[in-house]
C-alpha cells in the first residue's frame, strides 16, 4: 500500500474512555464513542476528538465544555463534576451526541500522561531539540527535510511547552516515521519532564546562552536544565551537541547515547569552514569540502544546518536531498527576515531576543558590510527575563554593537537604555546613539534619517512589539511618498 493510501485509510485509535482513564489515572463517568485525536482549544474544530479541559492562570476550559461539544468533540477529560445534560442543552444538541466523560485529578497532568501513552504506541523515531537559541529554525528545517522523503511531523510554531509538546505528539499516526519535537523551558524540571514524555531517539542541543534567567537563575542553571535532554536519551540513541559551546561539550559526559559534535571553528563529526555572508544568504564548506548555500544570514544558522545534516544522516536521508532542501529554506517570520522597502533593507528579527541571538544577528549584519554600501542601523528594544544580570548583559550588547561596526544605534524604551550606555562606553560617538521613549519616536527618527542603501536590524523581546515598527516602516517605505511628502532620502 502506498503512502497516500495509508494516509487516507481510517486510523485505529486507542482514545476510548476506558483507555484514557487507565493512561491518566482517572475514572470513566460516562462512556461513548472512540476519539480520533486530542484537542485543548474549544474554539477550534473538535470533530471526532477528545477535549481536555485545561486550567490556566486566566482561564478555565471547563467553562467552555459546551462549545467543545458543539464543535464536535466526542469525549471530555475533566477534573471537576460535569452535567452532560446541561452541556447538551447549552450546545443545543440531541442526547444522541453525548460525549464520554473521564474525570481525572489534574487535566494538565492528564494531557502529559495521554501524550506519553500515545508516544509509547508509536514506532516513529523522535528527534528532540532544545537550546537557548535556534530551536525553532532547526526544527523547521529538519522537519522540511524529513517531510521530503518520509511521513513526518513537527511541532507547529513554537509548541515547546507542557501543552505544545503533547499536541505535537498527538500528530503521530500509524504511518509516521519521524517526529521533530521542540522542547523549551523557563523553569527547572520542565525539560526532564517533557523528555520523559517524548522519549526522543535523537537529541539536539543548539547552545547554552543567557535566556529565561529569571526562572533558571544563572547560566549554570540553564546548562543543567538543557542537559536533561541528553540525559534522557537511550543508550542506542544519538546526541548532537554544539562543540563550540563549552556548556554543551560538558553534556557529552552526561548521556548514555552516542555523542556527535557540530562546529564552525574546529574539525568535528560535522563541521563547517569558510563561512561567508552575502546578499543571497550564507555559504560554507561542509567537512571543509562540499559547498553549501543557505538562503539565511548568520553563523548561528550554520550551526542549525549542521545539526539538521547530522540528524538527517542518522535517519537515512541522502546528503544530496538534505542540502537540496536546506537551499530552499525560507526566512522564518521575524527571524532575521530581510524586507526590502524603498531601497532600504530592514532585517526583521523581532520574534524574540536574548543576548546570544542578538550577538549572532550583529555578526550576520557585520558580514554584509562592504565598501561603498549604505549605513548599518541597529534598532534594539530591551531583553526580558534576564534577572539580576539584566543591566550588565544589556551593556555588553552595546559594546558588541560597536565591535560589529554599526553606524547608528537606536534604543527603544527605558529597558534598552543600558545598551546605549554600553555602546558609548565602548567608544561609539554620542551623535550616533539615540534613546527614544517608544515606537512612535523610533518611527519618526528612522523616517527622518534613513537613506537608500541603508540596512536596519530591528530586534527586541516580544513584549516591546518592535514588529509593529517594522510593519509600519515596510508599508510606508515601500509605497510612494505619503501626504506629508516624506520619502527615503537618496544618498
Amino acid at each position: 500500500m502506498n503512502e497516500a493510501a495509508k494516509a487516507a485509510r481510517p486510523q485505529r485509535s486507542w482514545f476510548t474512555a476506558r483507555s484514557i482513564a487507565k493512561a491518566a489515572g482517572g475514572a470513566v463517568v460516562q462512556g461513548g464513542a472512540t476519539g480520533q485525536g486530542v484537542a485543548t482549544d474549544s474554539r477550534a474544530d473538535c470533530a471526532g476528538k477528545v477535549f481536555v479541559a485545561l486550567r490556566g492562570d486566566r482561564h478555565d476550559s471547563h467553562d467552555y465544555l459546551a462549545q467543545a461539544v458543539k464543535n464536535g468533540c466526542v469525549g471530555l477529560v475533566v477534573d471537576r463534576d460535569v452535567d452532560v445534560a446541561s452541556l447538551l442543552r447549552e450546545a443545543k444538541l440531541q442526547r444522541t451526541r453525548e460525549p464520554f466523560v473521564v474525570k481525572v485529578e489534574d487535566t494538565r497532568r492528564a494531557l502529559l500522561d495521554l501524550a506519553r501513552e500515545h508516544r509509547r504506541r508509536s514506532r516513529a523515531r523522535v528527534i528532540g531539540i532544545t537550546g537557548s537559541c535556534g530551536k525553532t529554525s532547526t526544527k523547521e528545517w529538519l522537519g522540511a527535510v524529513l517531510e521530503s522523503v518520509m511521513p513526518a511531523v513537527r511541532s507547529p510554531g513554537s509548541y515547546n511547552n507542557q501543552v505544545g509538546v503533547p499536541l505535537t505528539l498527538f500528530q503521530l499516526r500509524e504511518e509516521t516515521r519521524a517526529a521533530v519535537v521542540e522542547i523549551g523551558t523557563n523553569a527547572p524540571g520542565e525539560i526532564a519532564q517533557l523528555t520523559e514524555v517524548a522519549r526522543p531517539d535523537i537529541g539536539i542541543v543548539t547552545c547554552v546562552a543567557p535566556a529565561h534567567l529569571e526562572g533558571l537563575g544563572s547560566l549554570d542553571g540553564i546548562a543543567r536544565e538543557k542537559s536533561c535532554l541528553p540525559q534522557g536519551l537511550p543508550r542506542d540513541g544519538v546526541c548532537i551537541l554544539n562543540g563550540d559551546d563549552a556548556a554543551c561539550r560538558e553534556m557529552a559526559a552526561l548521556t548514555k547515547a552516542r555523542v556527535e559534535f557540530i562546529s564552525v571553528s574546529r574539525e568535528a563529526e560535522w563541521y563547517a569552514t569558510d563561512v561567508r555572508f552575502h546578499a543571497l544568504g550564507t555559504t560554507f564548506l561542509l567537512q571543509g569540502e562540499r559547498p553549501v548555500t543557505l538562503p539565511r544570514l548568520g553563523r548561528h544558522n550554520v550551526y542549525n544546518a549542521l545539526a539538521v545534516i547530522a540528524a538527517a544522516h542518522h535517519l537515512g536521508v541522502p546528503e544530496d536531498e538534505v542540502l537540496r532542501q536546506l537551499a530552499r529554506v525560507p526566512s522564518a517570520a521575524r527571524r532575521l527576515e530581510p524586507k526590502l522597502a524603498g531601497g532600504v533593507t530592514i532585517f526583521d528579527d523581532t520574534y524574540n531576543m536574548n543576548p546570544e541571538s542578538a550577538r549572532s544577528a550583529l555578526q550576520a549584519m557585520a558580514g554584509l558590510q562592504t565598501a561603498g554600501s549604505g549605513r548599518g542601523f541597529a534598532v534594539f528594544g530591551g531583553m526580558a527575563e534576564l534577572g539580576h544580570d539584566s543591566v550588565a548583559l544589556h551593556r555588553l550588547l552595546g559594546e558588541q554593537v560597536v565591535q560589529s561596526g554599526h553606524d547608528r544605534l537606536v534604543c527603544v524604551g527605558a529597558d534598552a537604555q543600558p545598551i546605549a550606555a554600553g555602546a558609548l562606553g565602548a567608544g561609539m560617538a554620542k551623535d550616533t546613539v539615540t534613546c527614544v521613549e517608544d515606537l512612535q519616536a523610533a518611527h519618526s527618527l528612522l523616517r527622518r534619517e534613513l537613506r537608500e542603501g541603508d540596512r536596519v536590524l530591528c530586534k527586541a523581546s516580544r513584549r516591546v512589539q518592535l514588529d509593529r515598527l517594522v510593519d509600519r516602516l515596510v508599508a510606508e517605505l515601500g509605497s510612494s511618498a505619503g501626504e506629508s511628502g516624506a520619502e527615503v532620502q537618496r544618498g
